[in-house]
This record gives C-alpha cells, structure tokens and sequence, in this order.
C-alpha cells in the first residue's frame, strides 16, 4: 500500500493536503510547523479516534488533541493505493465521534470498496492492526522505543514456531495464571479460599450449635432455679404488705380520732357584736378610727368648754361696765339735777352725761352679742368611754385562736385523707402475722436482682433457642461440610495442576526464549550495523522486547539501557524496521523526528537505508532540521519544505 494524498481539517491543518512520492519522502518545517499532526492525522484514517480516552493531567486525548483550530468539523480524505487500485477513504464526524463517519470508494468509480469498513480499514491497508502498527512501521515523535503487545508478540511468536503457533506465551501464560487465581489467587480470594471459608463457617456453625445446645440446658436449669427463689421472696413481700397494711389501719384509726378531736376544738362561726364578721386586720382599722373618733370629740368638747367659758366671761365683764356706766350717768344726771336745783349750773354736763350713755350703750351691745353667742354655741356630746384597742385586739386573739383550730382540723383532715387515699380503713382483721427474716427493702432488691438476671437468662435462652431454629439440622450442616470437603479436594487438585502447567510453561518459554525469534534478531541486527556503520552487528530481543547489543571490541552484550541516547533510538529503529519487515511488508512507514538524536555521520548512515528500503516500500521522514533535506537533495530524494498548515506539500518540489 502507499499514499498518493492526504487532505486534513485535523488540529492546526485546515484543508491542508500533502503529496508524499513513492519511496522515501523527506518533509522537513520547524516547530509548530504541522508534522506531528500529520503523523497522527494519518493514523486517525487508518485507525480512527478512540473516543474512550480522557484528558489527565499532562495528556490530551486526541479528540481534544486534535479539534480543528478554525472552528469546522474534523475531517478527511485519504487516496492510496492498494491491491492495485487506487482507494480514496474518507472520515467524518458523527453525533458521538470527531472521526466517527467512514467510506471507501475506488477513486476512479466511486463504488465502494468491499469488506473494508471503519473497524477494519487499518488492519485491512496495512496487514496488521493498531497496536502492531504503531509498534512497527509507525514512529512518533520521541517514541522509537518499542513496548511489549499481546498482538505483537503473537505475531512474533509465529515466527519462533515456524507459523504453527498463533497464540502469545503471554497470552497462554495470563489464562492458566486467570484460571489459578479463581482457584486462589491470594489468602483472600478465590475459589479455594471461597470454599475454605465456607467450610470454616460450618465449622463455626457446628460449634455456634454445640455451644447452643449447652447454653439451651444450662439455661433452662437456672430458670428453674430463678423461679423457685422468685416465689419465695415475691412471698415474703406479700407478707410485708400484709403487715404494712396492719400498720396502716392503725395510723388511720389514731388519725381518725385527732380529726374529731380537732373538729370538736373548732368554735362555732358567730358575727361578733361589735366588729361582725370582720378580719382581724379590719378590726384593729375599725377599732383604731373609733378611738380617734373619740379623741376628736373629747378635744371638742375640752375647745367648746373653753370657747363657753369666754364668753361667759364676757357677759360678765359687759353687764358689769354696763351697769357700771349706767350707774355712773344716773349718778351724774342726779348730780347735775341738784346743782341745776340749787342753781348752781356747770357747764359740760350734758356732754358728759352722753358720753357716759353711749359707753353704757357700747358694753351692753357687747353684753347681748356674748348672750346671743353662748346661746349658739353647743353643748357637745357626752365622750365615749369605751378601750376599743383593747377589744379590737381581744377580738383578733380570738379570730387567731379560731384560725389555729381550723387549720389543726384541715391537717388532721388531710393525714387522714391520705391514709385513707393509701388504703387505710377503720376496720382490720386479726390474724397473726410475723415478719420474714429479711427486711422489706432487702427482700426487695433481692427479688429486683433475681428478676433482672431472670430477664438475662430468659434472654440467652431465648437467643439459644433462636440460634437452633436458624442452624437447621446438625445433619444437614455435616452433609454440607462433607460436600465441601470433596469440593475442596478438587479445587486443590486443579491449583495443583495449574501451578504444574505454568511451570512447564516456563520452562517450555525459557527454552523458546533462548531461540526468540531468530529471524527478527537477525534482521534486526543487521539493520542496527548499517545504521551504526558496523559499530554495533548483533542484537538479541527478549520478549519484552528489551535488547542487548553487542559489537565489535565488545566482550560481553550491552542492555540498551547502558547506551548511548543516540546509540538506543538507532537500536530501536532497527527493531521496528525489522518488525516491520517481518509483520507488516505492506504498510508505509512514518517516522516523526526518528533521527533527532543521531549525530551527522549516522543520520546519512540512517538515510542511506531509508532510501534503500523506500526502493520497496513508501516512507514519510519528518524533520525540523536542514539537514535530512539537504542530504535527501543531493541523493535524489524528494523533499517537502515549507509544510503548514492550510498550504499544499508536494513532493514535486524538489
């Protein structure tokens, strides 16, 4: 098969189409120039996208690797050549893959090719499927150490057998080891431990029965026991109530009659003659206003006796002057009436009579005005005589004395309320009771402690009893284990046989080792000399595709860990070329910056033998150095320069 043309909508290429020659192709950009999205654009027609990768951190998943920059769908078209014909295969979107849609026509009529499909278009183009060919005649970058493959190492296996065996050791090896850890694969797991453990359980199950039966007995025995004492103390406290009841009717009966005696205290409700029916509080208010009202009126009358005694006084004082004046004026006017007689006139009498007259006037007014007073003033009231503190506070005691009475018979009331509310009655029997030996409050811990552990031993007979019913039969358990005990047999003598099998597979693989492949160790080395310029000339593969080189002035082999950077990837190379010879003759090869690490001499050396081997197959070289094109250009061999995305690489351009 080879490439005739590529076209790609595929990350940073956006309708970009590469024209690769024949034979050996050299493309060569710098960074970020486009060839690394070619190679994987290639493989994605070849192989399609797994849609079941995930972005992790540090990786992309090509879906997302490879979204188209500009925004339009993820598609392609790629024209080879096969079988003779020319086929255009074309990938494009569908709802759940970027690359998902698949059609392959024959270019020339545009009918479909048969039997070739998504699925199968890679394994069909090239010969061999996926994992072969990336660890084959497909070189990323960075990537040209070989790892081990199931589908690989089958392919390689047929070559060790002469093509009469198509199965990997590994493969053989993985399925007897599957078989063993079903049968036991550690301590935990597997059939064997599965049956042991079943068996360990019945075992247990055995014993949980045994243990049953002896816990059922032993149980059964203290119940009994239990019992018996719970009767005797549950006795004696029937025994203790008895006599508590006797005590009790004679409480009832003693505070039956303190009640009559309290009631009979209680005086008779009566209003008293004074105070009625007042508290003593309202007495003593009562008693205290009464007494101020009495000291008011005696103080009224002491002020009414002193206003009475005044003007008496000034009655007394006004009749005298008056009668006083009055005699002086008549003494005056007989006086003056005998001089005026005896003719001997004086002058100022009458002035003198008048002004007696009017002072006699003026005290008798004064005399009539205290009469008129002393008659309006009144007599007053008699005082009251009576000590109302005195009866106020007799009538207090007495309410206080009564107070006492009532709440002596509410008390004794009440004791007797309570007594009777307890049982108490006035009448009892007259047996004769003694006491137990124990006192009430001990008997009844006793019988507390003797039903709590009656509860527990109900309870673990209980669960005894239970345990039986869920075990089933003892002999249903025995015929089990014997079940067990064959199966088990069993088990161990397949683990037994697989271990005999794997070891024979060992051995059988340690010989084939010695004989891995010849033809690949041969092919391969002979590659590893022409890009070593003879340097290195024989090399040996394990199966895990680890190598060991060895050369000229070299006593012993070397691991290609023990190489040189540049020395490994050119060992690399070699093997997959050599694979590729011998797996996939068919398949273009695609190598991605494969020579980077190759100084000058051995990058020509490389070169030379590409272009030897593309004289029968295609090969697409990538570079982002000048110097490949510049050698491919002085030995004829095309090259593409300038390769980004959205351009056209041709190799007519040489």
């Amino acid at each position: 098969m080879k490439i005739k043309k590529l076209t790609a909508t595929f990350g940073a290429l956006d309708g970009a189409v590469l024209d690769p020659g024949p034979g050996l192709t050299v493309i060569t950009a710098p960074n970020e120039g486009g060839k690394s999205t070619w190679a994987g654009f290639w493989k994605a027609m070849l192989y399609g996208i797994d849609t079941r990768e995930r972005d992790k951190s540090g990786f992309l998943a090509d879906k997302t690797r490879y979204l188209p920059w500009s925004g339009a769908p993820m598609a392609g078209e790629a024209q080879v050549e096969w079988g003779g014909r020319e086929v255009t295969l074309r990938r494009f979107p569908t709802r759940t893959n970027p690359l998902g849609g698949f059609e392959a026509v024959y270019t020339a009529t545009g009918d479909p090719v048969p039997g070739l499909a998504a699925a199968n278009a890679g394994e069909r183009l090239t010969g061999v499927g996926r994992e072969v060919y990336l660890r084959s005649a497909f070189v990323g970058q960075g990537g040209a150490a070989i790892g081990a493959s199931r589908e690989l190492e089958a392919r390689i296996a047929a070559l060790a057998t002469s093509g009469e065996e198509d199965v990997a050791y590994s493969a053989v090896e993985r399925t007897l080891k599957d078989w063993r850890n079903r049968r036991r694969a550690n301590r935990a797991n597997g059939l064997i431990p599965e049956l042991e453990e079943e068996r360990a359980r019945l075992d247990g199950a055995l014993r949980e029965m045994d243990d049953a039966r002896r816990r059922k007995s032993e149980g059964a025995r203290e119940l009994e026991r239990l019992e018996e004492r719970q009767k005797e103390l549950q006795g004696d406290l029937e025994i203790w109530a008895r006599i508590e009841k006797h005590q009790l009717n004679r409480r009832y009966g003693e505070a039956y009659l303190e009640w009559e005696r309290a009631k009979a205290a209680v005086p008779e409700e009566k209003p008293h003659p004074v105070f009625g029916t007042m508290s003593g509080e309202e007495a003593w208010a009562f008693a205290q206003a009464r007494q101020r009202e009495q000291e008011a009126a005696k103080e009224e009358n002491r002020r009414l006796k002193t206003q009475r005694e005044a003007l008496e006084k000034r009655c007394r004082n006004g009749r005298a002057w008056t009668l006083r004046f009055l005699l002086f004026t008549a003494a005056w006017l007989a006086g003056t009436l005998t001089n005026f007689i005896l003719d001997y006139p004086l002058t100022g009498t009458g002035t003198a009579s008048l002004l007696m007259l009017a002072c006699a006037a003026i005290f008798g007014v004064r005399w009539k005005n205290a009469l008129r007073e002393l008659d309006a003033l009144p007599l007053g009231s008699p005082p009251d005589e009576a000590d109302w503190p005195a009866q106020a506070m007799e009538y207090r005691e007495s309410l206080a004395k009564a107070q006492q009475a009532c709440a002596a018979e509410a008390a004794a009331r009440r004791r007797m309320e309570d007594l009777a509310a307890q049982g108490g009655q006035l009448f009892d029997t007259l047996e004769l009771l003694h006491e137990p030996p124990q006192s009430k409050a001990a008997t009844a811990a006793q019988l507390a402690a003797v039903e709590r552990e009656l509860a527990w031993v109900q309870k673990e007979l209980a669960r005894a009893e239970g345990a039986l019913s869920h075990m089933g039969a003892p002999e249903d358990v025995e015929a089990r284990r014997g079940e067990l005990d064959g199966q088990l047999a069993r088990r161990l003598e397949e683990y037994d046989a697989l271990t005999a099998a794997l070891e024979a597979l060992g051995a059988a693989n340690d010989q084939l080792r010695q004989r891995f492949s010849p033809a690949l160790n041969e092919k391969a080395g002979r590659l590893f000399a022409a890009l070593t310029g003879g340097r290195w000339d024989r090399l040996t593969l394990a199966r895990d595709f680890s190598a060991q080189a060895a050369g000229e002035g070299t006593a012993l082999p070397h691991s290609a860990l023990a190489l040189s950077t540049g020395t490994a990837e050119q060992l690399y190379l070699a093997v997959r070329l050599a694979v590729c010879q011998l797996t996939a003759p068919d398949a273009p090869i695609l190598l991605d910056d494969a020579l980077a690490a190759f100084d000058d001499g051995r990058m020509a050396l490389a070169l030379a033998l590409l272009k030897k081997l593309g004289e029968e197959r295609q090969i697409l070289l990538f570079s982002c150095h000048r110097r490949e094109a510049e050698w491919a250009k002085a030995h004829d061999v095309p090259v593409i320069e300038k390769l980004y995305a959205g351009t056209v690489g041709t190799a007519s351009g040489i």
